[in-house]
């Protein structure tokens, strides 16, 4: 019972904690009661790896890129889909 209500609270502030981020720091605004709040917010943000949109929209090109090389080159490795059919002549088929 104790280990649920400890959870509950840390969920608790945490989700404060982040409300608080995105109405204040994340718009350019100090936090009201308690500036130093919002620097530490916004120090813990600059120091954390983000994506931005043009990193995605890169990673996501370069992924499309290499899938369609590794295509074009699995289709370049690929028989040619011609088969040569090994005929037995008539005197050893009716044997």
């Amino acid at each position: 019972m104790g280990t649920i209500v400890v959870v509950l609270l840390l969920a608790l502030v945490l989700s404060a904690g982040v409300m608080t981020y995105a109405a204040y720091p994340y718009r350019g605004h100090d936090t009201p009661l308690t500036p130093r709040l919002g620097e530490a917010m916004r120090r813990g943000v600059d120091y954390l790896p983000t994506l931005d949109r043009e990193t995605m929209e890169r990673e996501t090109l370069d992924r499309e890129t290499t899938k369609r090389e590794q295509q074009d080159r699995e289709q370049q490795n690929r028989p040619t889909g011609r088969r040569v059919a090994v005929v037995a002549s008539s005197a050893e088929s009716h044997r």
